[in-house]
């Protein structure tokens, strides 16, 4: 895919590559915190970076729209998206990351619901989340789907 103007400016200035070419397909950490990288960012970036071991993505203004260009890897053992505009909508693009061992969703919008439906990810050793209300049936219910994870709720270890 021929990149237009505005994603071989944003490579380059972000990242310094100066074409395409040299973007490589692979990443063992891609660290993007506090970069203040938008949806249309993180789709340039994952239609050119097809495997990441770990992305940091926290404190981002990346939304559910935005999540949804994460199912364009083909592999990501880590995601942290701290303190970002992510929801229950978010769940299905999420669920897609079945290689998944880690994820961070403190300080989002993601309730215990939306941690209920996170059980397909049956590779997640840890899940750290912060929703507004406990609900122990939909997280009993996770940690009985997942029983290899550790979840972490408002920063606290959550046993059933």
């Amino acid at each position: 895919m021929k990149p237009g103007k505005k994603e071989r400016r944003f490579w380059k200035t972000k990242f310094t590559f100066k074409n395409i070419t040299s973007i490589p397909s692979e990443m063992d950490h891609l660290n993007l915190r506090d970069e203040n990288f938008t949806n249309e960012e993180l789709c340039y970036i994952t239609s050119r970076i097809r495997r990441i071991d770990r992305l940091d993505l926290d404190n981002n203004p990346i939304d559910d729209e935005g999540l949804v260009c994460l199912e364009n890897l083909e592999y990501i053992r880590e995601l942290r998206l701290k303190s970002m505009n992510i929801t229950d909508a978010s769940v299905e693009s999420l669920c897609e990351m079945q290689d998944l061992e880690l994820l961070h969703l403190g300080s989002t919008k993601v309730s215990c619901e939306g941690v209920r439906k996170l059980s397909p990810l049956k590779n997640l050793k840890t899940l750290i989340v912060s929703p507004p209300e406990i609900g122990e049936s939909s997280l009993n219910y996770f940690l009985e789907e997942v029983p290899g994870c550790e979840l972490i709720i408002n920063y606290k270890p959550y046993r059933n």
